[in-house]
């Protein structure tokens, strides 16, 4: 028997459930189904799928609030043109620099975003996106604490 969450591969009855917990919340938003967000929520459901859920109705919960914090707060500073999705090679790219693996690069690059997500409210006082994530992916890598309070040495 083949294991997918180990193969990579997805067999059709996996899209036939992947499809239809998409679009019930596709529809359920009223999106386009090409739209952006649509595209997000995608290729989360095929995330969650290949990470073991498996259950319909476990991804439409899955998907339910998925992807729309990245849309809403990109609505509200339509100014900005850099977008964190618009990043992602370049922050890989730095993570493979740091680990010197593909797969120390992943795991960093996902602690990187776990923590900007987090923190969102601290980058609001930078306008350099790039620059707030490299700083953060570095010190991760350092194992420092980005909370750590600064000495005077250091100011």
């Amino acid at each position: 028997m083949l294991d997918q969450t180990q193969s990579g591969y997805i067999l059709p009855e996996g899209f036939t459930v992947i499809a239809a917990a998409f679009e019930k919340v596709v529809n359920d938003r009223n999106l386009g189904r090409h739209s952006d967000e649509a595209d997000c929520l995608a290729r989360r459901a095929v995330s969650l799928y290949m990470s073991g859920t498996r259950d319909e109705r476990a991804l439409e919960l899955g998907l339910r609030n998925a992807c729309r914090h990245a849309f809403d707060h990109s609505s509200r500073h339509a100014g900005s043109s850099t977008q964190v999705v618009d990043l992602l090679p370049e922050l890989v790219s730095w993570a493979r620099s740091l680990t010197g693996s593909p797969e120390g690069a992943t795991t960093l690059t996902e602690r990187t975003l776990e923590y900007a997500i987090d923190h969102m409210s601290e980058f609001v006082d930078t306008s350099d996106v790039r620059g707030w994530l490299v700083r953060v992916m570095v010190e991760l890598r350092l194992g420092r604490s980005r909370r750590r309070p600064r000495s005077h040495d250091e100011l």
